[in-house]
């Protein structure tokens, strides 16, 4: 699989300001809203409206070491980046089910940016699902922060390739977020990935009711959620036959590979809250 250009444009990273003035990375967001018409000089008109989306944790992260301010660094077309700051107070969560791990911003793309909105048409619904039959074993990516390698003169955002592991058949246990409806996924998730858009890969061509389909020459990929986090599991637990040999680590953790994915049905529902509050 060969992930297009376009696909890693939605996505841009998240930070806050120090004392000193130096920016430090925090998280990935992307946009997604209505399609976008192309404007006759060839830009990209505004569809109102449009919403950045992230992992709520990283703006509660951001909260708790006291800052009132969330700054994105974005793309601009110039080929340079840039930080744009948001107020935290603007960023919105579900006003009644805290385990929804979304976070979104009423904002926009303007045009100077090189950046693109998912369109709703190209998030997965329960209709998408039933349609092309996605299911376990099918192919996702990620695409978002990579802390050590994040880009000096612009975001460079990496991708992680994988398989969906498990539906959301039964709530899934986390820390935080206690039981939270989540899909897994195959694929590491590591600090910086939280809020990363996971798309699913349908390929070209795909077996669908015992029939064969096809696709245009373009592979089909549609949104189907955000990171949220992955399993841990003790160093000490791996393998007991090596434990003499990770005896001084065996307080650390090891990923377990297995990442928990937020569904995108459950980003509308935060988007739909606020749409129905404003």
């Amino acid at each position: 699989m060969i992930v297009p250009d376009n696909i890693r444009q939605c996505v841009a990273f998240l930070g806050v300001r120090k004392a000193n003035g130096e920016f430090q990375l925090a998280g990935s967001v992307f946009w997604v809203g209505q399609e976008h018409a192309p404007k006759p000089e060839g830009g990209l008109s505004q569809a109102e409206p449009v919403y950045a989306v992230t992992a709520r944790h990283v703006i509660d992260a951001i909260r708790n070491i006291g800052a009132s301010e969330v700054y994105l660094r974005v793309n601009l077309a110039s080929g340079n980046a840039a930080w744009v700051k948001s107020e935290l107070s603007d960023w919105y969560a579900h006003p009644t089910d805290s385990t929804i791990d979304v976070s979104i911003l009423k904002t926009g793309v303007p045009n100077d940016w090189d950046h693109v909105v998912v369109p709703y048409s190209l998030c997965v619904t329960e209709t998408h699902i039933k349609q092309h039959e996605i299911g376990l074993g099918d192919e996702v990516f990620v695409t978002g922060l990579f802390r050590h390698h994040h880009g000096t003169l612009r975001n460079i955002p990496i991708v992680r390739v994988g398989n969906l592991s498990s539906m959301a058949e039964e709530k899934v246990q986390t820390r935080d977020f206690g039981l939270m409806e989540a899909l897994l996924v195959e694929a590491r998730s590591i600090g910086g990935l939280s809020g990363s858009p996971v798309f699913v890969n349908l390929g070209v061509t795909r077996m669908i009711g015992g029939q064969v389909k096809h696709a245009t020459s373009n592979p089909i990929f549609f949104l189907i959620g955000l990171i949220h986090g992955h399993f841990d599991v003790a160093t000490g637990s791996i393998d007991a036959a090596e434990t003499d040999a990770i005896d001084s680590v065996s307080a650390q953790h090891v990923n377990t590979g297995i990442a928990i994915v937020t569904p995108f049905h459950n980003a509308r529902r935060v988007i739909d809250a606020f749409e129905k509050g404003s």
